[in-house]
């Protein structure tokens, strides 16, 4: 879980009011980089290490039917 920081009334939880020293569910790894990001939340080191967060954005896709030579196996 991630800790808040600063209070802030949450839109995807139903408009629930977090406040500082509050616990936030790890349910949305994007959603918690965007809060930690804007200041709301800090994410614990231990946890963040066990878990990183991934930026969808610079993952790789990997084509169907292909090895790491690019070559298809047919």
């Amino acid at each position: 879980m991630a800790k808040v920081v600063k209070s802030f009334k949450e839109r995807y939880h139903n408009f629930k009011k977090y406040e500082i020293g509050d616990e936030y569910p790890r349910d949305n790894k994007e959603r918690i980089a965007y809060l930690a990001d804007k200041g709301f939340l800090e994410i614990e080191a231990n946890q963040e290490s066990d878990q990183s967060i991934e930026d969808p954005k610079t993952r790789q896709r990997k084509k169907k039917d292909v090895d790491n030579d690019a070559d298809p196996d047919a």
